[in-house]
């Protein structure tokens, strides 16, 4: 299984990967020239992280740009950098544009340089 975009019962968003017990939630920001704040839970471990997103809308569908500025993690966590990356990176392109992926035709994933 992979991760999928669901509503919970108080009608929050949150994408999810049960089988490998990660969850990402949107925590807060988002105000024009501000990060997204983000909580991404890996077995039962919190990762909180920011990232900008730019969007560029086409004619029935968007491009989305996500640029992670800060991650505040486990150490032991943050050591596997190329692992913690990849979970982030899937995790945003499933959660795509406000917990859906449907209209979105292409999505990219970087990181600042200090992370």
């Amino acid at each position: 299984m992979a991760f999928v975009n669901e509503r919970r019962e108080d009608g929050t968003w949150q994408t999810i990967d049960r089988e490998r017990n990660l969850v990402l939630k949107k925590v807060g920001g988002g105000r024009p020239q501000e990060p997204i704040e983000f909580n991404l839970n890996i077995d039962g471990e919190n990762v909180n992280f920011d990232a900008f997103q730019r969007i560029k809308q086409l004619q029935h569908a968007y491009q989305i740009e996500w640029r992670v500025v800060r991650i505040i993690a486990p150490l032991h966590l943050k050591q596997d950098k190329s692992r913690l990356h990849a979970l982030i990176e899937e995790a945003l392109d499933t959660y795509g544009f406000a917990s859906s992926r449907e209209y979105v035709e292409s999505l990219t994933v970087t990181f600042a340089a200090n992370l």
